[in-house]
């Protein structure tokens, strides 16, 4: 029956087999991953550290222990003690928490459940509760963070659960300086902290970015490009003259060997030497008097680093106001 009815769905019984076997293997697969990041036997041996700690009442100690013992190896026993030190520490929004955490994870008959449901009632009239009431809440880009914590929309302006002591609200919004407010809660308090957005950031201060940007250190691109173009042309200047020299020592050689249409093979060699020596004379005074012109027009052209930045931040305001 059940054959024909995988039939009659138009799916094929081998198939549906081997998508069960290859669904049990990732399966199986992802479960020895997990297992891979375990040490019970580590665990183990840090609860009874954890353990000795608080009996020495070495609270921060056992906490410690007591958390890595239940990330090599889970278990809700090591949350309750957990729990039981961070309340201990006077963390108890944190200790409050975590005994809830044990009430959902234990099963009724259980008799550690009945002690953290109790431990949990007694704690939560002691937590206090801090409010922050946002001004100006109306802007969608501010962010603000309770020691860290980012804080959504639905999280201003409610009273939430923290640890007795000291916190830190940060508020942050583009074009505005970073606002920072202190505030110290007590045992049992419902308190409200007001904050804000911080001071705008004048215009002057904000970094100004884009292609054209130039601080006064830098050389303008064509100052630069000025530089390299004049360097080509002083080199061809030098080439240019000292192949002159050259043809002016050939062409008295020519002299010296030549006699009317004969000369001897070492006026015929400095002929030659005295033809080739004239091309690179001509080129390398033609690139040199090409080459300086060029940088002297890219130099003087070239505006100066001041105005460059003016330009800049004219046309980064442009775009933010558009």
């Amino acid at each position: 029956m059940q054959r024909s009815m995988l039939r009659s769905r138009g799916v094929r019984p081998k198939r549906h087999l081997a998508g069960l076997v290859l669904i049990s293997a990732l399966c199986a697969s992802a479960g020895a991953r997990a297992q891979d990041t375990r040490d019970p036997a580590a665990a183990e041996e840090l609860f009874r550290q954890g353990r000795a700690a608080s009996e020495k009442n070495d609270f921060n100690t056992a906490c410690a222990k007591f958390r890595e013992s239940n990330r090599l190896d889970p278990a809700v026993g090591t949350v309750f003690n957990i729990a039981d030190c961070e309340e201990k520490l006077g963390r108890l929004a944190t200790s409050w928490t975590l005994f809830q955490e044990v009430v959902q994870r234990l099963p009724p008959a259980d008799n550690r459940r009945a002690i953290a449901e109790q431990r949990a009632g007694k704690l939560e009239p002691r937590v206090p509760k801090l409010s922050i009431r946002l001004a100006h809440s109306d802007r969608s880009d501010v962010t603000v963070r309770r020691d860290g914590v980012s804080l959504g929309t639905a999280s201003l302006d409610t009273a939430l659960p923290v640890d007795p002591g000291d916190h830190v609200v940060i508020v942050e919004a583009p074009g505005t300086r970073p606002a920072e407010f202190h505030t110290h809660v007590v045992e049992g308090q419902n308190a409200v902290l007001a904050v804000a957005v911080g001071e705008p950031i004048p215009a002057a201060d904000q970094p100004v970015t884009g292609p054209s940007t130039v601080s006064p250190g830098d050389h303008p691109p064509n100052h630069t490009a000025a530089y390299v173009v004049g360097g080509v042309g002083v080199a061809g200047l030098i080439t240019g003259a000292i192949a002159g020299v050259l043809v002016l020592n050939k062409k008295s050689t020519v002299n010296s060997e030549c006699a009317g249409k004969q000369c001897s093979q070492a006026g015929v060699d400095a002929a030659n030497a005295g033809k080739t020596l004239g091309v690179v004379t001509t080129v390398g005074l033609v690139t040199g008097v090409v080459g300086l012109g060029a940088a002297t027009y890219l130099f003087v052209s070239a505006p100066s680093p001041t105005e460059s930045a003016r330009s800049s931040a004219y046309l980064v305001g442009f775009r933010t106001k558009w």
